[in-house]
């Protein structure tokens, strides 16, 4: 079954549209959001008395059944080089409101978790930053280590990069390896990329040998990680949200890959049009 994400509304009057999203593969299970199909015919009868009405055609549903506990693990992937100054602006303004503002947005889609953690990857380019082109943290839970998030937020600067593309898949292996949590009834894995190039085929040679043994050796390798059901991550509980600009890489990960929506950004546009709301919202679509 295919679905089509539905981002929010952009908040700020100045940020351009949002281009059309990309369709994504949905998992076959009852527990995993499903985004409604607009095509569907509405019933023409009066809604009980005491009866909630419908939901509007793309939004997400998923109350968490009584008694079940939810863990969501999330890593952002971004692209830290120079033409990402806005975004990491962005992040560092809202690196502490980010908790909050992803707890009400899933309490108003009626979703109750009971862990978040969150984790960054930013990423460069190999080729031209050589071992400086990575920076990972821990995970952090939030709201307890939302101090330590900030500041590790707070320490990324754009710079470097050189010439397009960048390293963005490496970032995309590394976060699919990730220690993800093994607490919960149910538990949810998102990984965020925010870019605004394109992506380097994936090259060992031009790889720190610690880096290069977590990640596999092409996009083919890569794509069964992504697909393993018996992998770090679970067949029916991963969503990828993609932040990036259809192209080399991105392009090629949302038309093959299942669980991914793709929210195609203008190359060099350091990704200002895509606004703090629509990420927010589009991971509370995605829990």
């Amino acid at each position: 079954m295919t679905e089509s994400s539905n981002p929010a509304p952009t908040a700020s009057p100045s940020a351009a549209p949002e281009s059309t999203t990309a369709p994504a593969s949905t998992p076959d299970n009852p527990d995993w959001p499903v985004l409604e199909q607009p095509e569907a015919p509405q019933s023409t009868a009066a809604t009980p008395p005491g009866t909630a009405a419908p939901s509007d055609p793309g939004q997400t549903s998923m109350a968490a059944p009584r008694g079940l506990s939810y863990a969501v693990d999330i890593v952002f992937c971004i692209d830290v080089t120079g033409s990402m100054t806005p975004i990491i602006d962005q992040v560092k303004a809202n690196a502490l409101r980010f908790y909050d503002d992803v707890q009400s947005n899933l309490t108003a889609k009626g979703k109750n978790v009971d862990q978040l953690r969150v984790r960054v990857i930013a990423f460069r380019d190999f080729v031209a930053d050589g071992a400086a082109a990575l920076e990972e943290s821990p995970f952090f839970t939030l709201p307890a280590d939302r101090a330590a998030f900030s500041e590790f937020v707070n320490g990324l600067i754009a710079q470097g990069g050189g010439d397009a593309p960048e390293s963005g898949l490496e970032a995309v292996a590394l976060a699919i390896d990730s220690p993800w949590t093994t607490t919960g009834d149910r538990r949810r894995q998102v990984i965020v990329i925010w870019t605004d190039q394109p992506a380097q085929p994936l090259n060992a040679s031009v790889l720190p040998p610690d880096i290069a043994s977590r990640v596999p050796a092409d996009f083919s390798a890569l794509t069964d990680a992504w697909e393993d059901e018996q992998g770090r991550m679970g067949s029916s509980s991963k969503r990828l949200i993609l932040f990036a600009p259809d192209g080399p890489g991105w392009s090629d990960i949302s038309g093959v890959w299942e669980n991914v929506v793709h929210h195609p950004s203008q190359a060099g546009g350091g990704l200002s049009e895509v606004d703090y709301g629509t990420i927010v919202d589009s991971i509370g679509n995605s829990v």
